[in-house]
């Protein structure tokens, strides 16, 4: 579903254009609200429609079927529960940033001090419901509408990226929690058609120049609430003092050299 691949100059992602679940494709309507489109309505030259990347940092070191591509196996921290985590997906990527010297260890501990100076957090912000006056019959019954109002953040990067925050519910409880999407439009991607048809690949590629889009989003889950400072902080430290010298090996058989004794 998601690639990385590590150039000189250099670091792509591979999008396959048949995906679930982490990707959807939407378009904007017209209050600028990302409504989801199928495959079949995707146009890479409408410059309203866009890849919404649920993307994530971290992930569960006992995790089974990881994609060893994402990973940070030299870094573990534990959560605020104290349950083991590995760096994963955006962290990987600040790690090859780091490694081909595009940030630097003091570019890292001015974004840990920043991110410790936060006090309050997106999480904060409430969700609410507005009153209305406006009302619908459908059969004998009446319906009063009462409007569910939820913010939505987002952050505009220097390549025509964004970073969009939703507060909403967990899908196995009753809270809410604050959740990050990193959106692509298609218009700054690339395409590569290949064969299988299924393997058809959209490609996004960042470089040293405009390398904002993933200091953003370390910034974007650092406010997101308490709990994601916390993991945010951990894992830049843990890459302060991992990702050094040349930059990891993205693709390797031996997966048993990947893990270190835990």
């Amino acid at each position: 579903m998601l690639r990385l691949e590590v150039l000189e100059n250099e670091i792509k992602i591979f999008i396959r254009k048949k995906t679930k679940g982490k990707i959807r494709f939407k378009k904007f309507n017209q209050e600028e609200i990302g409504e989801q489109i199928t495959q079949s309505q995707i146009n890479l030259k409408d410059s309203k429609q866009y890849i919404e990347w649920l993307i994530t940092y971290n992930t569960n070191v006992n995790r089974k079927n990881l994609d060893l591509n994402w990973l940070i196996p030299e870094c573990i921290y534990r959560d605020m529960r104290g349950k083991k985590r590995h760096p994963y997906e955006l962290s990987k990527i600040l790690c090859e940033m780091k490694q081909k010297f595009w940030i630097t260890n003091n570019d890292l501990q001015d974004l840990i001090n920043e991110i410790q100076s936060y006090i309050t957090f997106l999480d904060d912000i409430p969700t609410y419901i507005q009153n209305e006056n406006e009302k619908i019959n459908l059969g004998k019954l009446d319906f009063k509408i009462r409007k569910w109002v939820v913010p939505i953040f987002r952050v505009y990067n220097s390549d025509g990226t964004f970073i969009e925050a939703v507060k909403e519910k967990q899908q196995f409880a009753y809270q809410m929690q604050i959740m990050v999407y990193f959106c692509i439009p298609f218009t700054v991607t690339s395409y590569i058609a290949q064969n299988p048809k299924d393997s058809n690949e959209i490609v996004y590629t960042l470089t040293k120049e405009k390398n904002d889009p993933i200091t953003n989003l370390v910034k974007v889950f650092g406010c997101a609430s308490k709990r994601h400072q916390h993991d945010i902080i951990e894992i830049l430290k843990c890459i302060q003092k991992n990702c050094e010298g040349e930059p990891l090996i993205t693709k390797m058989n031996d997966n048993s050299k990947l893990f270190p004794n835990i």
